[in-house]
């Protein structure tokens, strides 16, 4: 019954799907619509902010999508030094997209991520390009007292997103429910949204946890749910209730109530298996289960049969009775995964390469990505050529930047 994460199945797709928080977007819309004019008469980014859960990053996305902007996205989680984040910002806010009619919208997600000293040159830098920037740029956090953000809040507007009412999540649920040809009572449904309190994403995988058992969705069963478990769904509690659970069901059960996406659960359970584990042999069979459990998400990411999810779920979840041992005494301080670390680092330079495939790749007649790896060295002998470096600079309308990445890379 259950193929794909239901959060993702009925994610809403255009403006009119979306519920709660009618007044935050459409001050979104129409600051988005007015675009540059909203220059001279607002701030040059805007900043919301609310607890998890609230729709705030997926309401840029379908917003931006209706009303034709591309969007470059960049995490403030993933730690940069202000050269850095100075290279993605100016890449993303001083250059034109050709792939969509209004250009392109800078969305900086997990602006809480900015912390310590070690980031203080990449608020910075983030705190420059707002002021300068040629491109719409939206911030989100879910904590706008934080004292780090301040100096970019008084140059943001700033629009709240509050969590969804109960009535809101019901309306929600009672939808798919329907779609998904389920037994349910309202009272029951209504019990559920209480519950979530106001986060959406809690509310679908509690019921779809239920749905999975074949129980009807009833008051009863909404009970029995939220009396097992809290529902925090942070990740480190995650991996707490994962690691150092009792049993392997209960391990398995925590990782289905995670709003972690898969693939990003199992790097996170992957990176911090040898702190957790300290024991060589317990690693060895972690990683063992591990490896399988990222051969059933890669066929899932290349076939899309999500039917396959919950096989590589059930593997991913390394407790003490899977591993041959016990875990650690002291709860762990996890760790970031280093491979979305480096995929959130390399991302500027990732769209450069993107960028430049697209102006290549009707000339000759490719994708962009082979047009990219096969005509590279074509295009860096011409750029070096001082003869026919101007024709081709503006044949192709190649801006200094783009020229300077051709060059080195």
């Amino acid at each position: 019954m259950i193929a794909e994460p239901w959060v993702e199945k009925y994610k809403p797709q255009k403006i009119r799907d979306l519920i709660g928080n009618n007044r935050s977007i459409a001050k979104i819309t129409k600051w988005l619509q007015e675009w540059p004019k909203t220059i001279t008469r607002n701030r040059r980014a805007l900043m919301l902010y609310g607890p998890s859960g609230v729709g705030k990053t997926i309401a840029v996305y379908i917003i931006a999508r209706e009303l034709g902007f591309e969007i470059s996205e960049i995490n403030a989680s993933v730690k940069r030094s202000k050269k850095r984040m100075s290279e993605l910002l100016r890449t993303s806010t001083m250059t034109q997209t050709l792939t969509s009619k209004r250009g392109r919208l800078v969305l900086v997600d997990e602006l809480a991520g900015l912390s310590g000293k070690s980031d203080r040159g990449a608020a910075s830098a983030l705190n420059y390009h707002i002021k300068n920037t040629r491109v719409p740029i939206i911030l989100v956090t879910n904590d706008v007292s934080d004292s780090k953000i301040s100096p970019l809040k008084k140059i943001c507007t700033l629009i709240e997103f509050e969590p969804f009412k109960p009535s809101e999540v019901t309306t929600i649920l009672k939808r798919i429910c329907k779609k998904e040809k389920l037994t349910f009572d309202e009272p029951g449904l209504e019990l559920l949204a209480t519950y979530s309190r106001g986060d959406i994403r809690a509310a679908i995988n509690d019921l779809q946890s239920i749905a999975r058992t074949g129980a009807n969705i009833s008051k009863k069963t909404i009970l029995e749910l939220v009396r097992s478990r809290d529902h925090t769904i942070d990740i480190r509690e995650v991996l707490d209730h994962i690691f150092y659970a009792e049993n392997w069901n209960k391990a398995v059960y925590a990782a289905n109530q995670s709003g972690v996406y898969p693939d990003e659960l199992l790097r996170w359970i992957s990176n911090n298996v040898p702190i957790v584990f300290t024991d060589i042999n317990q690693q060895v069979k972690a990683f063992d289960l591990l490896s399988k459990a990222s051969i059933f998400a890669s066929r899932i990411s290349r076939t899309q049969n999500w039917r396959l999810l919950p096989y590589s779920k059930e593997l991913m979840c390394i407790t003490g009775s899977i591993a041959d041992g016990t875990p650690t005494p002291d709860r762990s301080n996890y760790q970031f995964p280093e491979w979305i670390r480096q995929m959130g680092f390399s991302r500027g330079i990732r769209q450069k390469r993107i960028a430049i495939g697209q102006i290549i790749s009707p000339i000759v007649r490719m994708s962009a990505k082979k047009a990219y790896k096969e005509y590279l060295i074509v295009l860096k002998a011409f750029l070096k050529n001082p003869h026919t470096k101007p024709t081709v600079t503006a044949e192709l309308k190649l801006t200094e930047d783009l020229i300077q990445f051709i060059l080195k890379d």
